[in-house]
């Protein structure tokens, strides 16, 4: 089980990195609008993934380690 979760959170910090590198400063814009689409589909398992990948956005883009 502690894999599985390893392996989703690895998932989830190479989808903020690409979000990164795809939208730079407008990342965050996105994945939370991102979010907002599937909170507004009550589709809480979507939700829930795109919220955590917001806080994944902000901990890379505030860490001074380039590698988040």
């Amino acid at each position: 089980m502690h894999s599985k979760n390893l392996t989703k959170d690895t998932e989830l910090k190479n989808i903020a990195i690409a979000l990164i590198s795809q939208y730079g400063d407008d990342t965050d814009a996105v994945a939370t609008l991102r979010a907002a689409e599937y909170a507004a589909e009550l589709n809480n398992e979507e939700w829930i993934k795109w919220e955590s990948i917001i806080i994944l956005i902000n901990q890379i883009n505030n860490s001074p380690d380039l590698n988040g």
